[in-house]
């Protein structure tokens, strides 16, 4: 239940910081996930949408298999959290850790078979969602929407 003081205190937070792209854009991404987790929920897996672009990586990797700190690197995550997230996707079934044959000291991840339907599943929710969101919007608000990100991106990535 949401009080009168939760409420001033977000009307203050929504005046101030409501044009900011970077609130704005956190709020959204955070939305996106808390919907994601739902529907992942809803279908019975257990991955939280923040584990899911370990289990992508690996599942799009093909019968490459990468190491905990290949997958570390490539989503620009520290090791220790990747690690953690790994363990816990290990418990759940969804993937394996094994040594490397020539490097001991490596540890490289094997997609299970419960791990490929997840990715799939994630996948079909993801469209879902999108497809949710974008059918609320014209095509030119979806093409201008698309090309302002874009140009974001490609501002920040200099």
């Amino acid at each position: 239940m949401i009080t009168n003081r939760e409420e001033e205190l977000k009307a203050r937070f929504s005046k101030r910081m409501g044009r900011s792209l970077i609130f704005t854009a956190n709020h959204m991404g955070h939305l996106l996930a808390k919907q994601s987790n739902r529907e992942l929920n809803r279908l019975g897996f257990t991955p939280q949408i923040e584990q899911v672009p370990i289990l992508f990586m690996v599942y799009f990797s093909g019968e490459d298999l990468l190491s905990q700190q290949e997958i570390a690197n490539m989503l620009q995550k520290d090791k220790s959290g990747i690690q953690r997230s790994l363990r816990t996707l290990e418990r759940d079934g969804y993937l394996r850790i094994v040594p490397d044959s020539i490097d001991r000291r490596k540890n490289l991840i094997q997609l299970t078979p419960a791990g490929k339907m997840v990715v799939e599943k994630a996948i079909e929710t993801a469209e879902t969602i999108d497809k949710q969101v974008t059918d609320q919007l014209t095509a030119e608000e979806l093409d201008a929407f698309l090309a302002t990100l874009r140009k974001i991106s490609s501002i920040l990535e200099k």
